[in-house]
């Protein structure tokens, strides 16, 4: 009985295994981060599937919604860790000061023209944290009522996958994080954001030993 038991779970180890984070790290990483005094956060990229039903302007403007609140949310958590010593002292730009500034040099969430290199001049900070989010639904309450999705109610599959990753103004890409969680349900923005983070911290380079 217990080598069946065995038998019967293995396949789902396999399976939570394969789910597991994609992490780059480049050689010059820890001796490019520690000399990061000044950080930003762009707005992520975000796609959602949504179902067949769906009108593809009213997903195209959940996403757009769903971009700022992102933002905000990384935003608050990065903050947050750095209040409680989890986070090394290094300044992070608000958000409303990196849109302000993006904008004004010709990068908005609709007209993304500027490399990595461009977006850490244009807002005068050593590096900067992007991300891109797949999701089969909308994640803040306004996207969410726009699509008549209340309370969670989304069927019974949930699928979301995020690319996060670490530009130096002058190395490029330092650091990169791969996450998948099919068959998670996160019912909101803080959910989803405090997962992602929760876990990706423990690999993100600004992270403090314990």
């Amino acid at each position: 009985m217990r080598i069946f038991s065995f038998l019967l779970t293995l396949p789902l180890c396999l399976v939570l295994t394969a789910c597991g984070p994609k992490i780059y790290e480049a050689p010059n990483m820890a001796s490019t981060t520690r000399a990061h005094q000044l950080i930003a956060i762009v707005p992520p990229t975000v796609a959602i599937k949504g179902r067949p039903k769906d009108d593809p302007q009213v997903l195209a403007d959940a996403a757009y919604e769903d971009t700022f609140t992102f933002q905000r949310e990384i935003y608050s958590w990065m903050l947050r860790r750095k209040q409680q010593g989890k986070i090394r002292s290094l300044e992070i730009m608000d958000v409303e000061t990196t849109n302000a500034k993006l904008e004004r040099a010709g990068y908005t969430v609709d007209n993304r023209v500027l490399t990595p290199a461009e977006i850490c001049e244009a807002l005068g900070v050593d590096a900067i944290i992007t991300t891109r989010f797949n999701t089969s639904k909308p994640m803040s309450q306004g996207a969410a009522a726009a699509l008549g999705v209340l309370f969670g109610a989304w069927g019974t599959t949930n699928s979301t996958t995020v690319n996060m990753d670490i530009h130096d103004a002058q190395s490029g890409l330092v650091w990169n994080y791969d996450w998948e969680a099919n068959g998670t349900v996160f019912n909101s923005p803080e959910q989803l954001v405090e997962s992602l983070m929760r876990n990706a911290s423990k690999r993100m380079p600004y992270t403090l030993s314990k």
